[in-house]
């Protein structure tokens, strides 16, 4: 697989990845902010989360084209 089918493999998740959280974001806010968590420190969370996954999903994906 090449260089740039993986690039853009990871920008089109990135995006979709965002692209959902932009649009479940308010219910997500206001469920964590029931748990006492003002709404930056809820969208922050939000944030780390959506990136966590990408940088998880990358680095499976990696390994995984690694091995091919």
């Amino acid at each position: 697989m090449g260089r740039k089918l993986v690039l853009f493999g990871f920008w089109l998740l990135g995006y979709s990845l965002g692209f959902f959280a932009w649009l479940v974001r308010t219910p997500v806010i206001a469920w964590i902010m029931t748990m006492g968590i003002s709404s930056d420190v809820a969208g922050a969370m939000i944030t780390g989360l959506a990136s966590s996954i990408i940088m998880v999903a990358g680095v499976i994906m990696w390994s995984f084209l690694s091995r091919v």
